[in-house]
């Protein structure tokens, strides 16, 4: 199932550009899909994730001390058989690199990269539901007015953007899986939207009751009872690289959607100048490659590929990223410098720029909307 990109030989500076995507099927048959493609997101990542090497490091033994009790021997554990994006046999993915000397395999059909031998989904749900540690990048009140307005806003106004694009309908209503401190409900609802989300981890939904007063619901997702057809646009805001099964939750996603309704994906990109980065300083890892949750990391060819076996039909991408404050933040780490992040800062928005314009960069967002013709 291969997939290929028709798009302009020069990218040049616009953010927003048209490509093809097509499918090319065992059988050789084809399907295309003319996908509206964003690049680059303004981004004050300092104030966002801060320039302290100490943090940092810290940061980064709390997960080497996780993935060491996660995966010790003896742990209870789920053996990934078929690729989570395009079902082929795993027996015939590679080792691709290791991250806290957890390995990675990448399935030579569609390019996915996940951690074959994973801690049990129990082991896992307990993690994140208990975990408080795991739960702090999403409930720093320090930085909330930060990421609502440079994190957030912006993604809500590129759906906004995308759904009148596709949709004749306005859009009213709003389902955030995963949803974290209830960042993303929160802009969603102070623009006028019905918005509710659901999350496992209780320190997240503690955060989101205090500071916004959204009660998000803490049940399993895969195994609530669907609202059929109760919302307009569903999000995955950096869900699917956490579960062993991500193609569950986007059938599931169907169920909840009205009619011409979207699903919002966001998933960790493998073919990024930031994992080159990881994995050539792999004992540092503090984001993006961790093994401690994120046991997905795609390809755009995986996550399309998922999308399209689930009934979906591409129809947006956005290419963004944290590659060059990763590389700057790896240097100073390697040199034992604390103020040179500091000093590095100011370069970081013109070389991330370039890195999203070449899709170098370690995140994307895919819109897709629900395939008509398409039948299980």
């Amino acid at each position: 199932m291969m997939w290929t990109r028709t798009a302009a030989l020069s990218h040049g500076p616009a953010a927003e550009c048209c490509e093809t995507w097509t499918q090319v099927t065992p059988g050789g048959g084809t399907r295309s899909f003319q996908v509206d493609v964003t690049v680059g997101k303004p981004l004050d990542v300092v104030a966002l994730k801060g320039a302290s090497t100490e943090e940092t490091r810290e940061y980064s033994a709390f997960l080497q001390r996780t993935a060491d009790r996660l995966y010790q021997a003896g742990r209870p554990r789920c053996v990934v058989d078929e690729c989570p994006c395009c079902g082929c046999d795993t027996n015939r993915a590679i080792e691709s690199f290791a991250i806290f000397a957890v390995p990675y395999h990448r399935c030579p059909v569609c390019g996915h990269t996940f951690v074959r031998s994973q801690p049990s989904q129990d082991v896992m749900t307990e993690l994140f539901a208990q975990s408080d540690e795991h739960a702090t990048t999403y409930t720093d009140r320090a930085g909330i007015e930060t990421r609502l307005q440079q994190v957030m806003q912006p993604k809500l106004d590129w759906v906004l953007r995308t759904f009148t694009r596709h949709n004749p309908k306005t859009l009213r209503s709003v389902l955030d899986v995963g949803a974290a401190g209830g960042h993303f409900v929160e802009v969603a609802k102070r623009a006028g939207l019905t918005a509710n989300g659901f999350e496992i981890s209780k320190a997240s939904r503690q955060f989101a009751k205090s500071t916004f007063d959204i009660d998000l619901d803490d049940a399993d997702f895969l195994r609530h009872p669907p609202h059929i057809g109760m919302f307009d646009v569903l999000t995955f805001w950096g869900l699917l690289e956490y579960t062993p099964r991500p193609k569950q939750f986007l059938a599931c996603a169907r169920k909840w959607l009205t009619p011409g309704g979207m699903l919002i994906v966001e998933v960790p990109r493998v073919d990024a100048f930031g994992a080159a980065v990881q994995v050539a300083c792999a004992e540092t890892v503090a984001r993006h490659l961790d093994p401690t949750s994120h046991v997905n990391v795609f390809s755009d060819a995986s996550l399309a590929t998922a999308l399209v076996g689930t009934g979906f039909r591409p129809v947006a991408a956005w290419y963004f990223g944290m590659d060059a404050y990763e590389l700057f933040m790896q240097m100073a780490l390697r040199l034992g410098e604390a103020p040179l992040m500091e000093r590095l800062a100011p370069l970081i928005p013109m070389i991330q720029g370039a890195l999203d314009v070449g899709r170098v960069c370690d995140d994307i967002v895919i819109a897709a909307v629900l395939d008509e013709s398409w039948s299980d």
